[in-house]
């Protein structure tokens, strides 16, 4: 089991037009179904991490019945925007578990945890709304 703490960190916020945000926010939805040939899936305990506390997350790679091996990257995105980007690691048998802490300043910013998987089939985007609590 592939275990680490990956750490939120923002870079000073710039504002996008609306037009900005809404054509990346429509560029995200094709990329992330764009009819990859694999499944994948992403769990956690929940949609409120505490600050500073472990928080782990699970994701499982398919196809079909077939476990496969890839890799996972992070991106962080508040208001559809990257402020943070993470390396992940790679995994074998479907199965990639890890261990992410969120820092203070990620307390009370709506955020996306977008987990990037990559098999030999493509690439999919799991987005899943992240609201750090104290």
């Amino acid at each position: 089991m592939q275990s680490s703490h990956r750490h939120f960190l923002a870079r000073p916020q710039r504002w996008a037009s609306p037009a900005a945000v809404g054509a990346a926010l429509a560029l995200m939805v094709p990329a992330s179904a764009a009819g990859a040939a694999f499944t994948a899936h992403l769990t956690a305990p929940n949609h409120a991490p505490i600050i500073n506390k472990k928080w782990p997350i699970t994701v499982t790679a398919t196809h079909g019945s077939a476990k496969l091996s890839g890799s996972v990257r992070y991106h962080f995105l508040f208001d559809g925007q990257v402020v943070s980007s993470q390396p992940g690691h790679s995994f074998t048998n479907g199965v990639y578990h890890d261990t992410l802490v969120f820092p203070g300043k990620a307390l009370g910013h709506p955020i996306t945890l977008q987990v990037v998987v990559s098999t030999r089939y493509g690439t999919v985007d799991l987005n899943w709304a992240v609201d750090a609590r104290s």
